[in-house]
Order: structure tokens, then C-alpha cells, then sequence
């Protein structure tokens, strides 16, 4: 049964196209469902993320890629032609590799990533509830969380941060162990910076603080976080409270100074003071870096880190893909294997029955014989009937990945041996 794959991503697409195409969750199920109600089309799911949507099915013939692309262009409100600029057409082992590469989060605008591997089971687990899956697909989901899970334990390709606001939770996290039950103040409503605390939220922190201009701004922002706007002219008060502080703010000059810091750690009875400093130009004097239990760091020295973890990254991808290129094919040879099980064991019938039909005239000719004898020509018949098909087994189960060839081979052995 051939696999199709029909899907975009950040590399074909610019994010106006994507967004076009992008399923939201709530709409996902409907999604699916739509996918699977197409003529011809056995199984489906779709994944769908703000780097990738892609229609993954399990089809009867490859004839139902056209109604795909078409359904893929009225659900993005876009003509074909436009849409198929960006579209790439996966088949078979191919949608298998790509999968596992994906889940792996070797396919990711950031390798290595963790976030893919729970996308890709939601979009699988979205179609197992609805009933859209089929065995074909149900295996290949299965197999795929399995390469994913085994990808990162055996190599590690997730461990280390990549990105700069990945990169300030992992120094967090050598400075302090666990971050549960911390403190921490965003200064401003810059981008990364309200990355960077999106991510610390994420880890359980016990607070979030917002500080801005706007005093607006700053509710908008604690509300994301689950946290507390506070007067930005309260920095001090704040600045002792926190173990975290985050400056992103679009100030031309500093806005924490060394004074700030060394009243923040009296009053914290000098427990350790973690500031990122992410602004350009930065809110955070560099002399705050040569201070007892204050540590500082800019954009660039978190980029510094990033950089680096990515090239160990990238090292293990190597060993990843080589993961990736055995699962491949193993899954291969145990779905061709599968598809070849009816017509081996019509095979095996018809021959046993020749068999069976031919020895018993042979044995009425002979006339008596002993038991013995009976058993040796039993044999012989037997083994020469294994003989005989096990060269037509092995061609059926290591058959190609096109279901073409399959399909032809399969129809030769059916007309040589008499099948229906």
C-alpha cells in the first residue's frame, strides 16, 4: 500500500504561505477527518506546526496526490499553481525516512529540537482517536516515536541550548541546580527577552515580575506568564526579590547600574544574582559583571554558548542519521515483508495441494510399503516443493519500495503458479 507524504515547511515556504496552510488545534480533527474523506485515501493524518504542515497518508494508488494538492490549495485559500511552487511529493520509503528525520528533529530550523517529537505525536494521536489511521500508518506513527525516542537517548542531539534564550536557561540552571520555587524580573517587552521568560515559566519558577515603560504593556505581558506588573521605578525593591533578572528594554543608556546590584545583594544577604542582559545597546553596565555573587551575561556571550553547543549538535547529527538510515530500513523490509504475507501463503497452498494430489497417485502405483518408506517419499515431495518456492518467497519478501514493481511481481508469480 503506498505511503504518500505532501507538506511544506520553512524551507520551501515563507511564513505568509505557511500561516495560510497552518491548522489550528482545535481545528485539527476536522482537518484530518477532511484528509481521510478524500477518494482513495486509506489512512491520514496531519501535522502541522509553525515550520511545517504536511498531509501524510496511506493510499490505495498514487492517482489521490492530485485531489490532495487540491485540497491542500482550497484549505489554504490559494490557487494551485501558487501553492504548488512550495509543495514537495514524498513516497513511500522516502515518507518513512522523512518522518523519522522529523521526529528526530533532524529536519528542524534548529537541529535537534525537542519540541517536534510531541507535535508529531499529537498529529498522530489526533487521527488514532478519530478512527483516520489505518495498519499501515498505525505502524509507521509507532515506529516513528520509537526512532525519535531512541535517536536522542543514544546520541544526546537535544541536550545542549542552541538558541540564546536556551542558552541564559542553561547557565540559570548551572548557577542555581533547579529553578523551582526562583524569582525572576523582566525588565522591557523586547522579543527574547519574553522568550527567554516564556522559558523560565516553563521550568516552574515560583514568580515572574514585569517591569516596563507602559505600565499596560507590563500587565499585557504578566498575564502570558501567570505573573505581576510592577512600576518600573520599583526596580530596587524588585532587583533584591529576584534571583533571575531578564533586561530587554530600547533604552540608549543603562538602566541597572553596579550601585543597583550591590544594594539588591546586601539586601540578599549576597545570594547569587543571575542577569542576562539582551538588550543592544545594553540596560545592564558591564562593571555589575565584576561583582561577588553577581553574573552577567550579554547577547553576545549567550550566543557564544549557543554556537558552541550547536556544533556539538550538529556532530551528533551525524551519528543520528546513520540511526535514521537502519530504522529506515528495517521498517522497509518488514512493511514489503507484510504486503507479501497472502500472496505467499496462496503460494505455499496451491503447491502443497499439487503435492498432496501427486503423491497420493504415486503411492496407489507403488503399491505396500512400510511405514519407513511412506515417511522417506513424505520428505522427498516435501523438500522438493521448498526448494522449489524458495526462490519465489525471497523475491516477494525483499521486494522494491515502489508498489508498481511489487504489484507486477507479484502478478507474475500469481499467473506462473496458477494463483487467482
Amino acid at each position: 500500500m503506498p505511503l504518500i507524504l505532501v507538506g511544506l515547511n520553512h524551507r520551501t515556504a515563507p511564513v505568509e504561505v505557511r500561516e495560510r496552510l497552518g491548522v489550528a488545534d482545535s481545528k485539527l480533527p476536522e482537518t484530518t477527518s477532511a484528509l481521510r474523506s478524500i477518494e482513495g485515501v486509506d489512512g491520514a493524518a496531519v501535522l502541522s506546526t509553525c515550520n511545517r504542515v504536511e498531509a501524510i497518508v496511506s493510499t490505495r494508488d498514487e492517482d489521490s496526490i492530485e485531489a490532495i494538492v487540491d485540497w491542500l490549495a482550497e484549505t489554504a485559500s490559494t490557487q494551485r499553481a501558487e501553492l504548488e511552487k512550495h509543495l514537495y511529493i514524498l513516497r513511500h520509503g522516502d515518507v518513512v525516512r522523512h518522518l523519522f528525520r522529523v521526529a528526530s528533529g533532524l529536519d528542524s530550523m534548529i537541529v535537534g529540537e525537542p519540541q517536534i517529537g510531541g507535535q508529531v505525536r499529537k498529529a498522530f494521536i489526533t487521527a488514532l482517536d478519530l478512527g483516520t489511521l489505518d495498519s499501515v500508518l498505525t505502524q509507521l506513527y509507532e515506529q516513528t516515536m520509537r526512532v525519535a525516542k531512541r535517536v536522542r537517548t543514544d546520541t544526546g542531539i537535544g541536550e545542549h541550548a542552541v538558541s540564546v534564550p536556551y542558552a541564559a536557561i542553561e547557565l540559570a540552571k548551572k548557577i542555581f541546580g533547579d529553578l523551582r520555587g526562583l524569582q525572576v524580573l523582566l525588565l522591557g517587552a523586547g522579543d527574547m527577552g519574553e522568550l527567554t521568560a516564556e522559558h523560565l515559566h516553563q521550568q516552574e519558577v515560583k514568580q515572574v515580575f514585569v517591569a516596563n515603560r507602559s505600565f499596560e504593556r507590563a500587565q499585557e505581558l504578566a498575564r502570558r506568564f501567570d505573573g505581576a506588573a510592577v512600576q518600573f521605578d520599583r526596580l530596587d525593591d524588585y532587583l533584591a526579590g529576584c534571583d533571575i533578572v531578564i533586561a530587554s528594554t530600547a533604552a540608549p543608556h543603562y538602566v541597572v547600574e553596579p550601585q543597583h546590584v550591590e544594594r539588591a545583594l546586601d539586601a540578599r544577604k549576597r545570594r547569587n544574582l543571575f542577569l542576562i542582559d539582551l538588550a543592544v545597546p545594553r540596560n545592564i553596565h558591564p562593571a555589575v559583571g565584576r561583582i561577588d555573587g553577581a553574573y552577567l551575561y550579554n547577547v553576545d556571550d549567550l550566543q557564544q554558548v549557543a554556537d558552541a553547543n550547536l556544533t556539538q549538535r550538529q556532530q551528533k547529527a551525524t551519528a543520528a542519521e546513520q540511526i535514521v538510515t537502519r530504522e529506515v530500513d528495517a521498517f522497509r523490509k518488514r512493511l514489503v515483508a507484510q504486503d507479501a504475507v497472502p500472496t505467499i501463503l496462496e503460494l505455499q497452498q496451491r503447491l502443497e495441494q499439487i503435492r498432496a494430489a501427486e503423491l497420493e497417485k504415486c503411492l496407489r502405483n507403488v503399491g505396500p510399503m512400510t511405514a519407513a518408506q511412506r515417511a522417506a517419499i513424505e520428505m522427498f515431495s516435501t523438500q522438493m516443493i521448498n526448494k522449489i518456492l524458495h526462490y519465489p518467497i525471497l523475491q516477494l519478501k525483499y521486494m522494491s519500495d515502489e508498489p508498481q514493481e511489487r504489484e507486477s511481481l507479484r502478478r507474475t508469480i500469481r499467473k506462473i503458479f496458477g494463483l487467482r
